[in-house]
This record gives C-alpha cells, structure tokens and sequence, in this order.
C-alpha cells in the first residue's frame, strides 16, 4: 500500500494567494510564492516530494510537486488542482479568470472605506478583499458595502479577488493581468458607504443554535456553509462550528472512537450554547449519530436561553455512498475505518425534527432556503421530504 503524502492548511492568506494563482489571476508565467508549513510537515514534504494542501473544511484543493524548502523552511513546488475551495461569501462576484478593465470606470476597494455611497452608472467595482466563514470579518464587510453601493446605479459590476496583503510583487502583477496601471490605488471617500455587521437577520430576538445532523456525505455541511454564507452577507453574525476546522482548533486530539465522537458533539453544543447565550447565531453540523446528545446538545441551549432547531438531513446512505468525495466510505467497506456511521456504526434518526431534509436532486440554494424559512418561522416545523 502506498503511504499517503503529507497534508496540511495553510493560513488564509497562503490559500488565498494559491486561489488567486489557480485562477491565473497573476498572469500565465506566475508560479508558487513560498508556502510557511510546520516543520514537521515540511520535512515530511521534502521527503516524499509532495504535499496535499486542504482548505479549512479538510477539501485538498491542490498538490505540490517537487517540492523542495526554502532557507526560512517555507515551500516550493510545481501546484496541481485538486477540487474546488469549500463556498464563501459572495464567492458569485469571486473573478474565476482574467477579465480586461482597461478603459473602463474602475473603483479600487480595499476596505469599506473606499467604496463610494453612490457609483456612476456601468462602474466597475474592483474588490481586493479575502472574504470567509472562520476568518476576520472586515472582507466580507468590504464586499458587502460595494455590492450594496452597486445596486443603487445602472450596470455596475463589482468583481471580488481575495489578494493577500503586503505583496506588492502580487499586487502589481494582478492589476497587470487585468490590464489596469499596477500603481493604481484605492481612494478613500467621505461619503463611504460603511457598512458593518449591524442589521438581523431572519430570527428571533435570541440567539439560535442550529444543528444539522445527517451521515458522511448527507450534505449537512454543505447546506450549512451555504446558509451561514447568506446570513454573512445579509450583515448578520454568525459562527459556524463544522468539520475539520472544529477538530483542528476545538477538539484537537480526540479520536474518532464512540466516546471521543460523544466529547466531539458536546463541545461544538457547548461554545454554540455561549454564542447563542450571548444573542448570536451558531451554526453546527457534526455527524452527531446519537439521540441523547443530540438531546443534551439542545438541553445546553435551552439552559442558555437560546433557541435550539434541529435540521436531519435525511440523505439515503446509498446517496452518501455514491458521493463519497473524501473515500470514507470506500475506506470503511474495506475495514480500514472502525466504527464509521451507517457502516460499522449505528446511525439513530430524529424522531422529530425542526426540519427533515433529503438533499438528494436538490440545489444547495433550496435547501438553504428551507433551513432560512425555518429560522424566520418562529418554529414552524416543515418536512421536505413530502
């Protein structure tokens, strides 16, 4: 059996730099900048010659050839495109190639700051902002500000480029590639549209723990990213608590046995718990296979004062299965995985959820829809799989 090569995720900024190279929004002779890695990872790097870069929801996004180490210990190497980044907000605006602005109204924007309360009709708003879900807020208010800046004029365009800070190699050669002079800065206005996270969004005046609760591959993440992703953009907070991020950061060296998978499912309810406590909306989407934590996860929010929806995304197993993007289910059929959920572990369906909901042919947007309508239904259950 061939041993697996090494894997890790970068900082925000190294991801964004290597989403921004993927696009060949630098230019067609761009290569990797240096990649900082932790020691161990880069010498396990530089022994097998390759690394797998994953993006924070553990998605490997690409594959590092030849790599060989700098004298500061980062990265080098030949990248190849794995998958596509987990969703963000506003990734619709998100330029996925070159596009020429030269001769045109071009805004720079950089900070909320620079966008103008009102645009000339047929502007183009230029946004160099890294927005994300687990990450500083001030990107996804930036493009927030010009996307609402733009609506009110004829024609605009606002184009968004995650370009990391304090490169001004990069930042010269994107502004090139797009055919715009490289020294261009943006100008900060008096009447800038500033625009924080202060409106609500769809819910009541408490906070809300959402929990999305489903097998490997159900789509609950998914469908949780994509509603935390309309909330981001709607100006309302939100923390998700999901996947590899919660156990890189929040769950850190426990296992995968059933009592660590319990402590997994109890942590995530507990910070969701303080969040909500504190008026806030946590969106959470562990397997969290059993009926009494899932309990307990609600009795936490209940204690706190927070509203506590329950979301079964009630995808059949043979549709997981077939999906299977990570191998967990092909891993576990071999024996390679103990106690996997719907395979050598016992799954245990809500009996009575806030919402039921099988993703199998449906757009991510309808199901974000259906968990939204629910937020702002004061309760109101609703079951799709009618």
């Amino acid at each position: 059996m061939t041993d697996s090569p090494p894997a890790f995720c970068p900082a925000r900024e190294d991801l964004d730099d290597l989403e921004v190279l993927r696009r060949g929004l630098y230019g067609p002779d761009a290569t990797m900048r240096p990649l900082p890695a932790p020691a161990e990872v880069a010498a396990a790097a530089v022994a097998a010659g390759t690394l797998v870069v994953l993006d924070p929801e553990g998605v490997p996004v690409a594959r590092v050839l030849d790599v060989t180490r700098t004298g500061d210990g980062c990265l080098l190497g030949s990248p190849t495109w794995l998958a596509e980044p987990s969703p963000r907000p506003f990734r619709r605006h998100h330029l996925d190639a070159p596009v020429d602005l030269a001769g045109a109204d071009v805004v720079l924007v950089e900070a909320a700051a620079h966008v103008p309360s009102a645009l000339p009709d047929r502007a183009h708003v230029l946004v160099l902002a890294s927005t994300s879900l687990d990450g500083p807020s001030e990107g996804n208010d930036t493009v927030r500000a010009a996307v609402r800046s733009a609506s009110t004029c004829a024609d605009a365009w606002v184009g968004v480029v995650p370009l990391p800070p304090g490169d001004p190699a990069r930042r010269s050669a994107l502004l090139r590639t797009l055919g715009l002079d490289p020294t261009l800065r943006p100008a900060p206005h008096d009447d800038a549209a500033t625009d924080g996270p202060t409106e609500r969004g769809p819910r009541d005046e408490a906070g809300v723990v959402v929990l999305l609760t489903g097998l490997s591959g159900s789509g609950k993440s998914t469908v949780a990213r994509a509603v935390a992703t309309r909330l981001v953009e709607d100006g309302t907070p939100v923390t998700l608590l999901d996947g590899d991020v919660v156990r890189r950061h929040l769950t850190a060296g426990l296992g995968f046995s059933p009592a660590d998978r319990r402590t997994n499912v109890l942590r995530i309810g507990w910070v969701a718990a303080e969040v909500a406590h504190h008026g806030g909306i946590a969106i959470c989407s562990p397997i969290a296979p059993e009926d009494a934590v899932r309990r307990e996860v609600a009795r936490m929010a209940s204690d706190r004062g927070a509203r506590f929806v329950l979301v079964h995304v009630a995808t059949p197993l043979a549709e997981c299965e077939r999906r299977d993007r990570k191998g967990l289910y092909a891993a576990a059929r071999r024996g390679d995985i103990a106690d996997f959920t719907g395979i050598s572990a016992p799954y245990e369906e809500p009996e009575h959820p806030d919402l039921r909901l099988d993703t199998t042919g449906r757009d991510v947007a309808g199901c974000a829809d259906l968990v939204l309508d629910l937020l702002g239904g004061a309760g109101r259950r609703t079951d799709a799989d009618a």
